[in-house]
């Protein structure tokens, strides 16, 4: 299944962490005793921008870049939930910003977003 929404962020908060809300896209590793193999911590990660873009490649395909006026956006594509407020925690990112500044967009939008936005050629 493809995602549900599109948002567009600074490429200056790539390193941004997504919001807390949001678990899905969370992962744990293992720390192992090196002799014994056994494992002596656990550690949880919550993403940052760039990392659920780049773990997420295979399902969701490469974020795409675009400049508007001179700065650069990261557009990803998400599978998030309106029952558990991902949505809401994504909208929440946006309150008071200007377009095209996370802004939650769909499929339509988001490819309209980047066609008027690629590089003329």
């Amino acid at each position: 299944m493809r995602g549900n929404v599109y948002i567009s962020i600074p490429k200056a908060d790539i390193s941004n962490e997504l919001p807390s809300a949001i678990t899905t896209y969370d992962w744990t590793e293992n720390v192992y005793d090196e002799a014994s193999m056994e494992v002596t911590e656990t550690i949880n990660h919550h993403p940052t921008w760039e990392q659920y873009g780049e773990r997420n490649t295979t399902k969701f395909g490469q974020p795409i870049t675009v400049t508007v006026d001179e700065v650069e956006y990261v557009v990803y594509e998400m599978e998030v939930s309106w029952q558990n407020s991902e949505v809401s925690s994504l909208i929440a990112l946006g309150a008071g910003l200007s377009a095209p500044s996370y802004t939650l967009m769909t499929n339509t939008e988001a490819k309209e977003f980047i066609t008027s936005n690629l590089p003329q050629e």
